[in-house]
Formats: C-alpha cells, sequence, structure tokens
C-alpha cells in the first residue's frame, strides 16, 4: 500500500496542471484570501491581493515563449522535446507517433540499448507487456487446477497428483493478489528519468496532434505558434484545419468535432481520440495515467446524411459495453450558411471574437445511450 500511495503522489506531483496554462497563483504563491462580512479588515486584505495580483505582478504565461507546432503533410508535429513533454502533463494533448500514447520511444531506447540499469521502473508499453505475461500464466496455472480438480470429481488423483492440486491453490491464492490479475496498478509506471541518462540517444519520435487539439490550443488557450512555411494565424489555422476535413461550410467535420471537444474540455474533462474503440471521443476524470475512460463520445451532428444508422449505433455500443464505458451521444446543431457566412466575413478587432461569435452558433447536448436488457430489467 505504501508504494501505491508514493506511486499516486509522484504521479499528482507530475500532472499537476490540467492546461499547459502558469497561474499567478502558482508563479507567485498568492492565494485570494477569506473574507468575513462583519470584518472590514478582511475587505481591505482581499482589495490588496487583488492589486497585487492584477498589477504588481506580471501575468506568467505571458512570460513563457509559445510551444511550436509544424503543419507538415496535413500532420501536425510537435518535434522539441520539451515542448511535447509539456503538452503531454499539461492536459494530455497528442500521441507519440511511436509510442501508444505517450512519448516514450527514446526511454524504451535507452533501456533496450542498457544505458539505464534500474529495473524497476517501466514505461505504459512495458508495463502493458509485464502484465499480460503474468496474466499469461496466471491463466495457464489456472487450467492446470482444473484439470487436476477434473481427476478429482471422478476419483482419479494419484498421490502425487493431490500434492500438486494443493500447491497450485496456493500459488493461485498468491497470483490472484497481484495487482496485474486483480486490478490495474501504476506503481511500476516509470514517471521521470534523469537528463543525463537520455543524452546519448537521439530522440526519432514527435508528438502528433489532432487537428481539433491544435486548434483548442491556439484558439482556446493561446499557447502554441503554428508554422507551415509561416506562421499561421488563428484564420489561417482554422481555413487549414477545415480544409483537412469534409463538409463546407457550417457542417464541415472539423468545426462539429472541435464544438463538441471544446464543450467537454470547458466542463473539466480530458478528451482524447476514441478511433480504437470506433467511436470519436473518450472522456477522462484525470488523464490516462490514473484511471481509464469512463465515457465514450459518439459526434451525431443535425444532418441526416452525416448521422450514422442504428446498425452502426448498435455495433459500437457493443463495443463499448464490452470495454466498461458509458456511451455519450453528442448531438450538434449549426447555423445555416447565411449566417456563418456573415460570421466569417465580419470585420473584428480581436480575431479571436470572430471564432467565439461562430462557435457560440453550434449547440452541443449530451444524452447517455444504454442498451436495453429484458432479462435484467422485468421488474
Amino acid at each position: 500500500m505504501k508504494g501505491g500511495k508514493t506511486s499516486r503522489k509522484v504521479l499528482n506531483e507530475l500532472y499537476a496542471r490540467p492546461l499547459p496554462l502558469v497561474l499567478s497563483s502558482e508563479a507567485y504563491n498568492v492565494t485570494i484570501p477569506n473574507v468575513f462580512p462583519h470584518n472590514p479588515i478582511s475587505w481591505i486584505y482581499l482589495v490588496w491581493k487583488i492589486v497585487q495580483i492584477n498589477t504588481l505582478n506580471r501575468v506568467p504565461q505571458s512570460q513563457i515563449p509559445a510551444l511550436t507546432v509544424q503543419l507538415e503533410e496535413s500532420i501536425f508535429k510537435v518535434a522539441d522535446e520539451a515542448d511535447f513533454i509539456t503538452l503531454w502533463r499539461c492536459g494530455f494533448f497528442g500521441k507519440g507517433v511511436l509510442s501508444r500514447s505517450e512519448p516514450t520511444w527514446k526511454e524504451r531506447s535507452i533501456k533496450r540499448f542498457n544505458t539505464v540499469q534500474n529495473d524497476k521502473q517501466f514505461s505504459m508499453e512495458e508495463l502493458t507487456k509485464k502484465r499480460r505475461d503474468e496474466r499469461k500464466k496466471f491463466k495457464a496455472e489456472r487450467a492446470k487446477l482444473q484439470e487436476l480438480e477434473l481427476k478429482q470429481r471422478k476419483e482419479e488423483l494419484s498421490s502425487e497428483d493431490a500434492a500438486s492440486l494443493e500447491g497450485l491453490k496456493i500459488l493461485l491464492s498468491k497470483m490472484r493478489m497481484n495487482p496485474s490479475i486483480k486490478n490495474i496498478s501504476t506503481d511500476d509506471l516509470k514517471v521521470e528519468t534523469e537528463e543525463s541518462e537520455l543524452a546519448d540517444i537521439i530522440d526519432l519520435e514527435y508528438l502528433q496532434l489532432q487537428a481539433i487539439e491544435t486548434f483548442y490550443l491556439k484558439f482556446a488557450l493561446n499557447v502554441i505558434n503554428v508554422y507551415e512555411s509561416h506562421l499561421l494565424s488563428t484564420l489561417q489555422l482554422f481555413d487549414r484545419c477545415c480544409r483537412l476535413s469534409q463538409g463546407e461550410g457550417p457542417n464541415n467535420t472539423f468545426i462539429i468535432e472541435y464544438s463538441v471537444y471544446h464543450y467537454f474540455r470547458s466542463l473539466g474533462w480530458c478528451v482524447r481520440s476514441g478511433i480504437k474503440f470506433g467511436c470519436d471521443m473518450l472522456l477522462y476524470k484525470r488523464g490516462p495515467p490514473f484511471t481509464h475512460a469512463e465515457f465514450a463520445v459518439m459526434i451525431i451532428p443535425g444532418d441526416e446524411k452525416l448521422c450514422r444508422d442504428w446498425f452502426d449505433m448498435a455495433a459500437i455500443a457493443r463495443v463499448i459495453g464490452t470495454v466498461k464505458k458509458t456511451l455519450v451521444l453528442a448531438f450538434v446543431e449549426y447555423p445555416n450558411r447565411e449566417t456563418y457566412d456573415q460570421i466569417l466575413l465580419s470585420e473584428f478587432e480581436d480575431e479571436k471574437e470572430k471564432f467565439t461569435q461562430l462557435l457560440g452558433k453550434y449547440r452541443v447536448t449530451e444524452i447517455l445511450y444504454r442498451r436495453w436488457a429484458p432479462g435484467r430489467t422485468r421488474d
């Protein structure tokens, strides 16, 4: 238990920030004090703290250089190691192209070339392989036990088999207590690596961002700069993302998906791609290192031509139910073409206001989808 708590503590420190933003309270260790209505001094102290935060101290995020994203062959790439570590640890954005999700190719390569001697640290891929091997061994031993129990029921058990039967019962009892068999544990997860150990290997991996993630980081957070042959403005980035997707005008799949992505991100969910489960998005309470995704999202735009039929929905619901997630249907209503064009062609003092007005015309409504089992709901 102690090891588990320590691991959770380290993970909490490593992934402390849900977004790649530095708050003034975090940078300057300043917090808003409590106010007592009957105590005028508390009000004066509150005003002083607000003035201190907003005028005496500079906004810390404004002093941090923007992260660099490169658009190459319709792929949004983050090649700088420090940048993609920041994006992964602060919101779990993107995917390592040589890894399952977290970009750990360099760390795995270091171990493969025996440059790290600590065998107690594992990357996500190594941890998964370790669990699968342990589960495979458990199933093999369980099969032996079932075979001996069958002989026992047929009264064909020899004295040697009886001794093996008791030994297997004890062994399986111990193996069932293993977190890899019982549930998923993060005790052995590798969470940090010394820079001196990484210096000898060139990192060939980069972080690939989805178009909706890239636009969110640019439009909503303004923490990245996107380059193609030159630095792209928010409007140019929006245009590139739309061209990479299907549909024209307000029913473009990028805008519809982004409205859902922004919606769930604004509610505090960690949103990841759901392609491996046949859905559009996965929702995590905190992120992949902590828990599995609780919800799978399927986007249904307000256009019958783009809507999935019930056969597709039933198939996806069965897959989602098998992996113990709840399916969420996200219905998106979008504006007509006239309103869409009017907003895009209008002039605004702040370019961000244009997209604030545009995305405000998209409405997201979520509905939980559960498969009805008549045998379980007869009462």
